[in-house]
């Protein structure tokens, strides 16, 4: 039945399809969720099994310096999708579940890479996570449309989908998520239409660290896998941030192990029992994505499609004595395990395989990537601060800069090849980092006179930055506001009410949907 809807979908709906359209590679666009690039064996874990996107490394090429806009899954998505900064296209924070407002998407305003991809005559199909808006409803020019309600996984066996105007709860089909999502994946590339390019973005929602999956014994089919095997994982003390978080987040939470969010974060830390977990989950993403690309190669059409996977951020499984991602903290932390991504392009006969670049890329930097790779260069991106480095990608010389930024919420960060520094809104801790000598950012230097004029070097640069770009509607550093909320509930958002008399408050509207052609 889920074969045919694809099959009479392609026999009843007439395309628009440009010119030139048909020449153009397929696209499969693979993001995990909450996932440090230190999981992967080819990043250089050596205890995580992890074979089929460490051969899509190996015919590919690996940037070993890739870095999220900012460290939770809606502003990450948003930036991944648009080149735009949180502050430039509104999305703060992870949006809630259920928004009020039919049809409603927090970025169908800008230009987004499905619906120029749509517009350029590819079929677009998004399987897996979403959290950028409605999940009943396809957005910014998806034709095929499978997700779950919201972003957060509580369970991977209990979730309610949206398939193309079906939904059920994928309990009733006996499949963990990751494998559902599989499946629908390949059953879309089996079902597609044959006479334009496609673009798949498989969202799968795993390995995902967070509580409370991450605090229960693994049960998927890779559990027994790690059996006996000696999982390391930093071992540190909690980090303050953390347990300020814990504290403030101690309201109870029935079912979960320690009975708050926060407690049960300090519980994954130095926990055997949530490293299994999520060896066994990032296993079951790789197992997924083996299979897709297997079924790329039966159809014929690997030798044709661009494959790109990455994550929407990073997240701490013990590095300086934290867990999670950016949101689990106070102040929220910005460490290079929030930041730091996998990116992999692979495209045989036109990428070289088995290159690793060292070059810092930046989320932003993606959409006009892609763009131009796929020749569409032409399409502009109103403001984005990203850069192409498609000519990088077909072994042609370019023209550099290492540096990158990030932010979220009342955290802001410039990094470059030598320095990081983190400056808080509005007199939080400022963290300055020598990332050569310090990788691991263990010595905050933000107090060291020695190292003032590099710390005010950098603070103008970041102002600038945010200056530069940041649309003063969404820039909270200067009384701008959010979409749907800024900070989960309203209690922390005083930081802003108390420094911007009439603050106004996150809100949701529909704007006018963003087309290349009418």
């Amino acid at each position: 039945m889920r074969l045919s809807l694809y099959l009479v979908l392609g026999l009843t709906v007439s395309f628009f399809v440009p010119a030139g359209a048909a020449e153009r590679p397929n696209l499969l666009l693979i993001v995990t969720d909450n996932q440090s690039a230190s999981l992967l064996g080819a990043y250089g874990n050596t205890e995580i099994r992890t074979p089929n996107i460490d051969r899509l490394a190996r015919q590919g090429m690996l940037f070993e310096r890739a870095y999220a806009a900012s460290g939770v899954c809606s502003p990450s998505r948003a930036s991944l999708l648009t080149g735009l900064m949180p502050s430039q296209h509104g999305v703060h924070n992870g949006l809630p579940q259920r928004i009020g407002v039919p049809g409603w998407s927090g970025i169908e305003e800008f230009r987004t890479l499905p619906q120029t991809l749509s517009d350029a005559g590819y079929e677009a199909a998004l399987v897996g996570k979403w959290h950028l808006g409605v999940s009943d409803t396809p957005q910014v020019g998806f034709e095929h449309w499978v997700t779950f309600l919201g972003g957060h996984t509580s369970s991977f066996v209990d979730a309610e989908i949206f398939d193309n105007g079906r939904s059920y709860n994928v309990e009733e089909l006996g499949e963990h998520l990751t494998d559902f999502w599989t499946r629908r994946a390949v059953e879309f590339l089996r079902a597609r239409e044959s006479t334009r390019p496609f673009f798949l973005m498989l969202s799968y929602n795993g390995p995902y660290m967070l509580p409370p999956t991450v605090n229960e014994p693994p049960t998927n089919r890779f559990a027994t896998t790690y059996e006996g095997v000696s999982l390391s994982m930093p071992q540190e003390p909690v980090h303050p941030y953390l347990r300020a978080w814990a504290k403030q987040n101690s309201f109870e939470m029935p079912g979960v192990v320690g009975g708050t969010w926060g407690w049960a974060a300090i519980d994954a830390l130095n926990n055997r029992r949530a490293m299994l977990n999520v060896a066994a989950e990032m296993s079951m993403v790789d197992d997924g994505i083996g299979r897709v690309l297997a079924e790329l190669e039966n159809l014929g059409l690997d030798e044709n499609t661009l494959v790109v996977f990455t994550s929407d951020q990073g997240s701490a499984f013990g590095q300086q004595g934290l867990w999670g991602n950016s949101s689990w903290g106070s102040p929220p932390p910005a460490y290079n395990s929030h930041m730091q991504v996998p990116l992999i392009f692979r495209d045989p006969g036109r990428i070289d395989a088995g290159k690793r670049r060292d070059m810092m890329i930046a989320q932003v930097d993606l959409l006009p990537t892609v763009l131009d790779y796929l020749g569409l260069a032409d399409k502009e991106i109103a403001d984005s601060p990203g850069r192409s480095f498609a000519p990088a990608l077909k072994g042609e010389s370019i023209e550099w800069k290492d540096e990158v930024f990030f932010e979220y919420i009342t955290t802001r960060v410039v990094q470059t090849g030598k320095w990081k520094y983190t400056k808080r809104f509005a007199d939080g801790p400022m963290e300055l980092y020598d990332m050569e000598n310090d990788p691991g950012e263990t010595t905050n230097l933000a107090g060291d006179e020695s190292r003032a004029a590099i710390a005010a070097d950098l603070d103008a640069r970041l102002e600038r930055f945010f200056a530069t770009y940041a649309d003063p509607e969404f820039d909270v550093w200067k009384g701008g506001t959010g979409k749907a909320l800024v900070f989960y509930g309203k209690s922390e958002d005083h930081v802003f009410v108390d420094a911007f008399p009439g603050w106004r408050e996150p809100f949701i509207e529909k704007r006018e949907p963003f087309r290349d052609r009418q």
